[in-house]
């Protein structure tokens, strides 16, 4: 089940309870639930693959939320703040995996302990987490992505060219989304391709799996690589480096 569906059911359970406690009387907490149904609603619409607005929730690029958004999406940004470190911690999967030398993908990092050595550049590919204090000394790219959905083709290539500055510096790259799963794995696959250690990003996503072994990428994520990988070669044709600036301009 997508981002859309999740929170859509979450929403329509939060707004029975209202319905629930307005009909036994409890009037303390009507108005708590419904706001939280109401924000949940939202969530689930703008997460819509048609719609796709991440930018809704206001992250920066900085990772940081303002408090307009704080205020606003409050309970969504607390559930989702609460329910992933559970759900890392019932998986007992590592929080990181190590995919080549100087390259790591995983899940959100919450302290420095957490981290990749080497003090590595980090790409966020979440909207919905902030980026840990922790991290504040680190390089850091914000590709914001709602959980279960794709990063545009743009956005791949610049966190792609991004990562490919950073291994020239010999520095470590770290991508993460909330479990290193999916949106960390898309940026990942297309990575690998750029720095020439796969040949596509079919069989990037293979050396992956084999290093991290329950990651879950869908047709959305493939979707897009499939298109930047098209622009990709497109620019090569056309004798250009890297991808075509008109994937950059196309979105």
């Amino acid at each position: 089940m997508g981002i859309s569906g999740l929170i859509g059911l979450k929403a329509t359970v939060l707004l029975l309870a209202f319905y629930l406690f307005r009909q036994l009387g409890v009037s303390l907490i009507t108005l708590p639930l419904l706001y939280a149904s109401l924000v949940s609603y939202l969530v689930a619409i703008a997460s819509l693959p048609a719609v796709n607005l991440p930018l809704l929730l206001g992250k920066s690029s900085d990772g940081t939320f303002p408090l307009w958004s704080l205020i606003i999406f409050g309970p969504f940004l607390l559930f989702v703040r609460s329910f992933a470190p559970l759900r890392r911690w019932k998986s007992g999967e590592p929080l990181y995996s190590e995919i080549s030398e100087g390259l790591y993908v995983g899940g959100c990092p919450s302290s420095l302990e957490h981290l990749p050595p080497g003090r590595p550049a980090v790409i966020d590919c979440t909207c919905e987490l902030p980026r840990s204090s922790a991290l504040a000394s680190n390089a850091y790219l914000c590709v914001a992505t709602w959980d279960t959905r794709a990063p545009q083709p743009s956005q791949i290539e610049s966190a792609v060219r991004w990562a490919c500055r950073k291994r020239s510096q010999k520095i470590p790259v770290y991508i993460h989304c909330a479990f290193g799963h999916g949106r960390s794995v898309c940026v990942m696959c297309a990575a690998l391709v750029a720095l020439g250690l796969a040949e596509d990003w079919k069989a990037a996503e293979k050396i992956i799996r084999e290093k991290r072994p329950y990651i879950k990428m869908n047709d959305l994520h493939r979707k897009s690589l499939e298109e930047w990988s098209k622009h990709r070669l497109s620019s090569k044709r056309d004798g250009a480096s890297g991808v075509s600036s008109a994937i950059l301009a196309g979105n």
